[in-house]
């Protein structure tokens, strides 16, 4: 003879089996029903206006690392949370805007190296021709020592040396 788990019905998790000890019967109600804007601990809460400890402020820096294995730094521009390459940053501060569709090279091809007279504003295409030669360079001594293309892309060798 099995049980009737009908009042289980809600609970999607629990269909099928066994209520534990605690879970709610049918016509059981929680304890904090109709209780709106009940605080526990209000010394551990957060109080309004409460700034998070990870909270960066505008003009903050970091250095990140790309899915290509390059450190690059961005700059938090603006809140709540903008944040955009400091190469480009440097590029627009000095030259304008980004036209649509172009983007900023690195002449040096040094990603750290975000100086305004190392900034190029390159298309796509001529940016993927120009690194061609590095790219397949970088697969060929890849083929000759061994090291599969993901593990030099995660920095055991470097395509752009």
């Amino acid at each position: 003879m099995s049980k009737d788990y009908s009042y289980l019905k809600g609970n999607q998790h629990a269909k099928g089996n066994k209520p534990n000890k605690t879970a709610f019967k049918q016509g059981q109600e929680p304890w904090n029903k109709n209780v709106k804007g009940i605080h526990l601990s209000p010394g551990s809460e957060f109080k309004k206006g409460c700034i998070s400890l990870k909270h960066k402020p505008v003009g903050t820096c970091t250095i990140r690392t790309d899915k290509t294995g390059k450190k690059r730094r961005w700059i938090k521009i603006s809140e709540p949370n903008i944040w955009i390459e400091y190469a480009k940053y440097v590029w627009e501060k000095h030259h304008g805007a980004i036209p649509k569709g172009l983007l900023i090279h690195h002449k040096d091809t040094d990603t750290l190296n975000d100086n305004r007279h190392n900034l190029k504003c390159v298309t796509r295409s001529w940016h993927i021709n120009h690194h061609r030669d590095l790219l397949t360079a970088g697969k060929l001594k890849a083929a000759e020592t061994g090291i599969p293309i993901k593990e030099a892309r995660n920095g055991q060798m470097a395509l752009f040396a």
